[in-house]
């Protein structure tokens, strides 16, 4: 059975956390990844180039070669590593796992509030304390997305949950319960 990106990035990654935090280097080891990622993320060739045949394996043992060249010991055997297993398709799902791993050791959540004006400063670190004490994490990321469709209130989404407190929302709910009970 084949393995989906998802669970190739879930794999690698766990293994590259393990060996990244007996070697005290998780940190500049997720730098690295990032920075890796990046480059495929702005040459989208890259990912087409190591996933086809029109480039002979000399040609792309090059190209690692020079991908690899200003990363640490760890990294450039795992590069390797992706190339030789034909995995380096998958670097953005390893890069997600990874970063995904890190953030839940390091008590670090991400967090999208969808509001109809941009939050001011004191909004935002009220928010943010609020998610910390709510979720127990040491710290927020938040991400602002402004929105005049929710006619008011906001909408905090905290991982695969959902605050919804709009003004859209509550007019859903009560026509929806007006719905129900003229039935």
């Amino acid at each position: 059975m084949k393995l989906s990106k998802f669970q190739v990035g879930k794999r690698y990654s766990r293994a590259l956390y393990e060996v990244a935090v007996e070697q005290d280097s998780v940190d500049n080891t997720l730098e690295e990844l990032k920075s890796l990622n990046q480059v495929f993320s702005e040459n989208p060739g890259l990912n087409i180039a190591f996933s086809g045949r029109a480039i002979s394996r000399t040609e792309k043992s090059k190209i690692v070669d020079t991908l690899k060249s200003d990363l640490s010991e760890l990294m450039q055997d795992f590069v390797s590593m992706l190339f030789d297993r034909d995995r380096l398709n998958c670097l953005e799902e390893i890069t997600e796992a990874f970063i995904e791993k890190y953030d839940s050791e390091h008590g670090i959540e991400e967090v999208t509030v969808t509001s109809v004006i941009d939050l001011s400063p004191e909004q935002e670190d009220k928010l943010k304390s609020v998610v910390k004490d709510r979720f127990s994490v040491n710290q927020v990321n938040l991400t602002k997305i402004v929105d005049p469709s929710i006619i008011g209130g906001i909408v905090i989404r905290v991982g695969d949950q959902v605050i919804d407190g709009s003004v859209v929302k509550r007019f859903n709910d009560i026509k929806h319960m007006l719905l129900l009970t003229n039935k």
